[in-house]
């Protein structure tokens, strides 16, 4: 038992003690960032890349979005990629081709032969085609704000690979999804902290952007295309191993793109086994131990909780480790919330500490072991 309380001690004070880290990289973030405007003749010619597979009941108001950004319609084209889809998302595209010259389709059957990275591989072959200087990334279920492009490509400067910007749940008005939508807030703002503190671990394809003579010159996703997820914060942790390109991140709210969170419980179990399902498989190994370290707080949590039958007085350990947790976390999520106009999801920060909890262990676990449902495939991990 007394080694059991020490574990626990320490990984609590090291999950505290992180997040605080975090919570300051993402002041730092905030504070530093200076909005930039570029003349249009100046503006970099912008290609965004998005890898669509059924999405038949998304596309069309994705790409009006994407089409009518305050941007120069002769500096930026959008590409499609049509990654083997049953539904009518490639004809819907097609379609809409007639009405803005900018927008373009690929397909992927090579696809149909594939186990795993179906999505690296179709934005690949968008990167590969693009004409813009800038590769910009989203999903085909996503809204960008009207200034989007504008806003993204801002940050790059002589020195800048990649920019990693904000997405949001939208929100529901039902505990399900905006208990969600809570726990998204915290990781996009978990990965802009470790950008502020130089650290860069986490991003989210549904807005990244990044130079395309970097892309080639790191041999795209080379080296990691055995993993089917990843095509967001590993190509962003790769291009920061170079130690020659820096990463950004861009806390505007004018580039924050939202999404819906899914639907049903067994959606999102599928969702985080896919998300959670390479992180042990990380080339950094240090990042690795981070992720095995905070692991392990939640699971010492649970253990010191079924402790208590035997030693009732473990009581006092999980009432600190839960205060520091509660701290630590909120000193981060009131400024996510506060900087993105989330303010709303706060109301669910308490009553899902707890809940919190198990379902970290569970999708730990889960997610080392099989593989999941994506887009209609058994993908392996």
């Amino acid at each position: 038992m007394t080694f059991l309380l020490a574990a626990f001690s320490f990984f609590t004070v090291f999950y505290a003690l992180l997040l605080i880290a975090f919570a300051w990289g993402f002041r730092d973030v905030v504070r530093s960032y200076q909005p930039r405007h570029i003349p249009d003749p100046e503006k970099p010619f912008v290609t965004v890349v998005i890898a669509a597979r059924n999405e038949a009941d998304n596309i069309l108001l994705c790409l009006h979005r994407l089409l009518e950004n305050h941007y120069p319609q002769n500096r930026f084209e959008v590409i499609v990629v049509n990654d083997d889809s049953s539904d009518q998302t490639a004809a819907i595209v097609d379609e809409l081709r007639k009405e803005y010259a900018n927008l373009r389709l690929l397909h992927m059957p090579e696809n149909s032969i594939r186990t795993r990275a179906h999505k690296k591989k179709a934005i690949e072959k968008g990167v590969l085609q693009a004409k813009g200087e800038i590769i910009l990334t989203t999903d085909a279920d996503c809204l960008v704000p009207k200034h989007w492009i504008e806003t993204m490509t801002a940050n790059f400067e002589a020195n800048t690979a990649f920019v990693s910007g904000p997405v949001a749940f939208r929100h529901k008005y039902i505990f399900f999804k905006d208990i969600q939508a809570l726990e998204f807030l915290g990781l996009v703002a978990v990965g802009a902290g470790a950008i502020g503190l130089n650290r860069p671990n986490l991003a989210n394809g549904a807005n990244v952007a990044y130079r395309k003579s970097v892309f080639l010159e790191i041999k795209g996703f080379d080296g990691i295309d055995h993993l089917t997820s990843g095509d967001d914060e590993m190509l962003m942790q790769k291009i920061a191993a170079t130690e020659t390109w820096k990463v950004r991140f861009c806390p505007s709210p004018d580039a924050l793109v939202r999404t819906d969170p899914v639907a049903t419980f067994q959606d999102l179990i599928q969702q985080r086994k896919r998300w959670a399902s390479k992180g042990a498989l990380y080339p950094n190994k240090a990042y690795v131990a981070t992720i095995i370290s905070i692991y392990w707080f939640f699971l010492l949590f649970v253990l010191t909780s079924v402790a208590l039958f035997w030693y009732p007085n473990a009581i006092w350990f999980l009432a600190g480790a839960l205060g520091l947790k509660i701290l630590s976390e909120g000193a981060l999520l009131f400024q996510a919330a506060r900087q993105w106009r989330q303010r709303r999801l706060l109301a669910y920060f308490l009553p899902g500490q707890l809940l919190h909890i198990p379902y970290i262990v569970y999708i730990g676990l889960v997610s080392q072991v099989g593989g999941y449902q994506w887009k209609g495939r058994q993908i392996q991990r």
